[in-house]
């Protein structure tokens, strides 16, 4: 006796797509939006702009579209060429080797990475918990 089986399934991307895990899914804007959230508090505070300027141009997107927002983010001094911290409109300034020093405590540069290193775990388990509930 001879039996044969076929099995159809559907392609990785598809099975993605509707769980909600590809790159424009549900579940990576719930990711992004709770990463974000984490991430606050890691990102440097003055008058709190940085914090506040940003914008989602996609699912799994943040840019932080402060004018000083790269700065901040790589942490090194940049001068403009006569070695001023401060540019004429559209002066681009150079890269020196010198850290920025950051006031608030627990802030820093690449804060993503920051929020990662202490609060992966909380991360995990909230992009978890809202699978879990049907997100």
């Amino acid at each position: 006796m001879k039996l044969d089986v076929k099995v159809k399934m559907n392609s990785v991307n598809k099975i993605l797509k509707d769980h909600g895990l590809n790159k424009d899914g549900r579940v990576t804007r719930y990711l992004r939006d709770d990463a974000d959230r984490l991430m606050n508090s890691f990102v440097p505070m003055d008058n709190g702009m940085l914090r506040r300027n940003k914008t989602y141009p996609k699912n799994n997107e943040i840019k932080y579209t402060s004018p000083y927002a790269k700065y901040q983010y790589y942490g090194k001094l940049m001068l403009a060429k006569n070695g001023s911290a401060w540019a004429k409109l559209g002066e681009k300034k150079v890269l020196t080797s010198k850290n920025l020093k950051y006031h608030t405590s627990g802030t820093g540069p690449k804060w993503d990475k920051l929020m990662l290193q202490r609060r992966k775990n909380d991360l995990v388990k909230d992009v978890e918990n809202y699978i879990k509930n049907g997100g």
